[in-house]
């Protein structure tokens, strides 16, 4: 992808740190999903599943924190900015 770096005051290719990693993590917010229909069994089991559900939503922090992390010049390694949405013409 080509964005336009600072530091190097022109555009050039960027990527990010690990992309497949990304794509492993973005599924990291679907591994509980087959569990929502026995959210009550796990709210009242206070030993073993109530703590694996807390690790299990303290794990989305660094989750979110990945997935937002800016992709770097490839050249300079500084990180550039994400392309802003460009609204189509006509329904501004």
């Amino acid at each position: 992808m080509r964005r336009d770096c600072e530091r190097c005051q022109r555009e050039v290719e960027a990527a990010y740190d690990d992309p497949r990693l990304r794509k492993w993590v973005k599924g990291y917010f679907f591994l509980g999903l087959p569990f929502l229909p026995a959210i009550p069994i796990i709210g009242s089991d206070f030993v073993v599943m109530l703590p694996l559900l807390m690790i299990y939503v303290v794990g989305f922090g660094p989750a979110i924190g990945f997935i937002k992390e800016p992709p770097k010049c490839q050249e300079c390694g500084a990180a550039v900015a994400h392309q802003a949405a460009v609204a189509p013409s006509g329904l501004v």
